[in-house]
C-alpha cells in the first residue's frame, strides 16, 4: 500500500485555497492552489452589506406582495378546478356568492401593483365560501355518521358487532 500525506491551507481573507499531495513512497508532491476569480475591496464589500441592509424592508415588502400573489393565483386555480370538478353538486345560491369574489381576485391578480392587504382579504373571503363548496359536496354524498356500513365491512365480526376473542393480527410474524 502507499502511503500519502493530504495538505489543506485554505486563506479564506484572500480566497486561495491550496491543497497538495505528498506520496512518502516517491517523496513527490503535487499541489493545485485555487483563487477566486475576482476580489472585492474591503470598502465595497461593506458598501454591499450597508445596501442589502437598506434594502431589507423594501425587500421584504416585495416578498410579502410575490407571496400573496401567489397564493392568490393558487386560490383561483383551486377554486376554477373545483367548480368545474364539482360542477352540479354545488349549490347555484353558493356558486352565485362565489362567482363575484372569484372574479375580483382573477382581476386583482393580474394588477402589477395589487394592494396585499386587499388581495389577502378577497383570498380569504373566497377561500372561506370555497369551503363551504366541499362542505356542501360531502354533504349531498349522503354520507352520514350512523349510516350502516357497507356490505362486507364487517367480515369477521360477531353478531353484536364486537369482534370475536379469538380474532387477532400476529404482527410479530410468530
Amino acid at each position: 500500500t502507499r502511503a500519502a500525506v493530504l495538505r489543506r491551507d485554505i486563506e479564506d481573507a484572500v480566497g486561495v485555497n491550496v491543497e497538495g499531495h505528498l506520496d512518502r513512497g516517491t517523496g513527490k508532491e503535487q499541489t493545485i492552489t485555487i483563487a477566486g476569480s475576482s476580489s472585492l475591496d474591503k470598502s465595497d464589500v461593506e458598501r454591499m452589506v450597508r445596501d442589502a441592509e437598506a434594502n431589507a424592508a423594501d425587500d421584504q415588502k416585495r416578498k410579502d406582495s410575490v407571496e400573496a400573489k401567489n397564493n392568490a393565483e393558487s386560490l383561483v386555480y383551486q377554486t376554477e378546478k373545483q367548480l368545474s370538478d364539482l360542477g352540479d353538486k354545488v349549490p347555484a345560491d353558493l356558486k352565485a356568492s362565489i362567482e363575484p369574489k372569484l372574479q375580483a381576485l382573477r382581476e386583482k391578480v393580474k394588477e402589477p401593483d395589487a394592494d396585499v392587504e386587499l388581495l389577502k382579504s378577497i383570498s380569504k373571503d373566497l377561500q372561506d365560501e370555497l369551503m363551504k363548496v366541499g362542505q356542501a359536496a360531502y354533504a349531498n354524498t349522503g354520507g352520514n355518521a350512523g349510516a350502516a356500513p357497507p356490505p362486507g365491512a364487517d367480515a369477521g365480526a360477531a353478531p353484536g358487532g364486537t369482534k370475536k376473542p379469538d380474532d387477532f393480527i400476529d404482527v410479530d410474524g410468530q
